[in-house]
């Protein structure tokens, strides 16, 4: 799968004074830094939220280009380019701005001059921001930023990543691509869902969830990647997100694409403290269903959804087992198949048990641990919201058990419960607080929970870890043989949904 299709990303021209500006506003408070020059510059997918990913253009050069805003009475806040060793002066020769889309994730340094002291740029500011793009006239501004600040001077930096979002019909023309090139039933079957799937609106949702992260506060903000600033332009299809620079190499992230060291990385105290910052999110929306459901820009999977989905996924399922077998076990298979097949029924118990707004791809590809600038203590710090639903808060649970646990763990039990638990103290903790009515929510038996959870671990496997089957027809995911064996020998452990004689009974109406 490439981005070299998607040619409707954001254009660097639009990445102007005002925009870095209304970034040194949200972090800083209003006028207190300004901005003076901002740079492109390698992002290395080691150490950030994603890989660098760009929209395939061939100019090798430009991203090593630095621009900097200069004053004068003619252009204002004009944009010009200087050469790399450049220092932002005039002397340089200037080049117009380079004009190509961009999608994906870019590293960028804004170099600022303080208005104050530079110790006092890390206080806390309740003033609002400014400028043009700013999406919220809230201001939550961090007491730590990556940022740098000279001895001599009120000269500093913050480096930020731009997410640059393609439009969603890009991403549903590019996975029916890959479901046309397999052939058969599968493409005939995806290919009247395409839009079905979850990727309707995902240029947007993660601007959407920033805005209702700095309006909700709490813990949904508390885990999140800070967002500095947004883009939206519905006319030009622009839309974009500043996000804070998340860089181990400062020494206060950790466990950052830690994929293929999962077991070993998270240790037990780890996967508590996750699961502990993961429930109080949860509560923050539990029992919310009819507000979450009236979020637009969210796709949410029903039981009237599963429905039409249906077919192209057992579809996906056993083309899944044709081309991998070795892979794609028959009791994997079956155990899919039996759930898509019954679906209607699992999910009258989905939507019978309490939801909540989850992240939908919780897995240690998106999540890592950062230190608090003010206890020292490690503190979830999640990212790529793309996949958020209304769903159950088992599910996040179970797929990152998937991760993070070694095949045949007799440990799942333990920390589902303690999630439970987590959630329920949480719920208890936040409605005691807030000035609003809280839901009144019957609170599920370890035993109905654990129920539950298993429908969210077949949730997840046939229609994630199924769709995870098709990518890697194309490209080999290292580690899906892992998280297969693991998924398989945890349904394996937690039994059958149904007593037999109900399948066979059930199976005899058919």
């Amino acid at each position: 799968m490439t981005t070299a299709m998607f040619k409707t990303g954001m254009n660097r021209s639009l990445l102007n004074k005002d925009f870095f500006q209304a970034i040194l506003d949200r972090a800083y408070g209003p006028n207190r830094a300004l901005t003076k020059s901002w740079s492109e510059e390698e992002l290395d997918s080691s150490a950030s939220i994603l890989s660098n990913i760009s929209s395939g253009d061939d100019d090798e050069d430009e991203d090593d280009e630095i621009f900097f805003s200069e004053e004068d009475e003619h252009h204002g806040g004009s944009l010009t380019a200087a050469s790399p060793s450049g220092n932002g002066n005039s002397s340089h020769s200037e080049e117009p701005c380079p004009m190509d889309d961009m999608t994906g994730h870019f590293l960028y340094r804004i170099e600022f001059e303080s208005r104050t002291h530079p110790s006092i740029l890390s206080s806390p500011s309740s003033s609002p921001p400014h400028g043009s793009f700013s999406i919220s006239a809230t201001s939550r501004v961090e007491n730590h930023h990556h940022t740098s600040t000279s001895n001599n001077n009120n000269d500093g930096q913050l480096y930020v990543v731009i997410k640059s979002k393609p439009i969603d019909t890009a991403l549903i023309e590019l996975t029916n691509i890959m479901a046309q090139l397999q052939g058969g039933d599968f493409a005939e079957e995806y290919d009247m869902v395409k839009d079905l799937t979850g990727f309707r609106n995902s240029h947007i949702r993660e601007i959407e969830l920033a805005e209702l992260s700095w309006q909700v506060g709490g813990a949904m903000e508390s885990i999140s990647t800070k967002v500095y600033n947004v883009l939206r332009n519905d006319s030009q299809q622009l839309y974009a997100l500043c996000l804070e620079y998340l860089d181990p190499s400062q020494g206060n992230i950790t466990h950052m694409n830690s994929t293929d060291t999962a077991l070993t990385s998270w240790s037990s105290n780890d996967i508590h403290l996750v699961l502990r910052e993961l429930a109080s999110f949860h509560a923050q929306f539990l029992g919310q269903e009819d507000r979450i459901l009236g979020m637009t820009f969210l796709e949410t999977p029903t039981r009237s959804l599963m429905k039409l989905l249906r077919p192209a996924y057992e579809a996906m399922v056993k083309t899944n087992r044709k081309n991998e077998p070795a892979l794609f076990s028959q009791f994997l298979t079956d155990s899919m198949l039996d759930f898509l097949e019954h679906s209607d029924e699992y999910w009258a118990k989905v939507e019978k048990s309490p939801r909540t707004l989850i992240h939908g791809d919780f897995n240690t590809r998106n999540i890592c641990l950062r230190l608090d600038p003010n206890t020292g203590a490690q503190k979830l710090c999640a990212y790529d919201w793309e996949l958020a639903c209304c769903h159950l808060p088992q599910r996040d649970v179970v797929e990152l058990l998937s991760f993070v646990l070694p095949p045949g763990s007799d440990e799942w039990a333990h920390y589902i419960e303690y999630h439970r638990l987590a959630l329920k103290a949480a719920y208890k903790s936040q409605s005691q607080a807030s000035s609003s009515v809280s839901p009144a929510i019957a609170f599920p038996s370890p035993r109905e929970y654990m129920e539950v959870a298993k429908i969210a671990l077949l949730d997840f496997a046939a229609l994630r870890v199924a769709m995870y089957g098709v990518s890697n027809s194309f490209k080999m995911v290292d580690w899906l043989p892992r998280i297969l064996n693991t998924v398989e020998e945890q349904l394996k452990r937690m039994g059958p949904m149904r007593a037999p004689s109900d399948k066979v009974i059930h199976e005899s109406k058919l």
